[in-house]
């Protein structure tokens, strides 16, 4: 009787802990996501200042990595047909960090799996 009373707190316990576990994974996959159609939607500015810390960028480093950025887009597109989407595949969360793990498909239907890393700054996940 007392194993199945400790069997039935172990399972209430785990229960418990499951669904009341943060969102964050979630939140941190969601984000990662929306910063990679960045990349797809040509807005490749958006795709920067989702970068960790990226207020404290000059102009001029803001500017060339948009031009990376850029540069990143059109050698995919003219090799593989560019960026045509992305989905999640997994993450890891620990506390304020975490690594996403997206698979982005080309235009010539080749996929590629990233992992990136991701950091939150206040209530925002960002790329590290």
């Amino acid at each position: 009787m007392r194993s199945i009373v400790s069997l039935a707190a172990v399972f209430l316990g785990v229960s418990l802990w499951v669904s009341c576990r943060e969102k964050g994974p979630d939140e941190a996959s969601r984000a990662a996501e929306m910063y990679y159609n960045y990349i797809i939607d040509g807005k490749y500015d958006e795709f920067v200042r989702s970068i960790a810390y990226s207020d404290s960028m000059t102009d001029e480093y803001r500017a060339q990595m948009v031009d990376l950025v850029a540069q990143y887009a059109a050698r995919e597109k003219s090799g593989r047909g560019g960026l045509a989407a992305v989905r999640i595949l997994r993450d890891t969360v620990a506390g304020d960090v975490a690594s996403v793990f997206l698979e982005v498909v080309f235009g010539d239907s080749t996929r590629e799996e990233v992992s990136l890393p991701m950091v939150k700054c206040g209530d925002v996940w960002k790329m590290q």
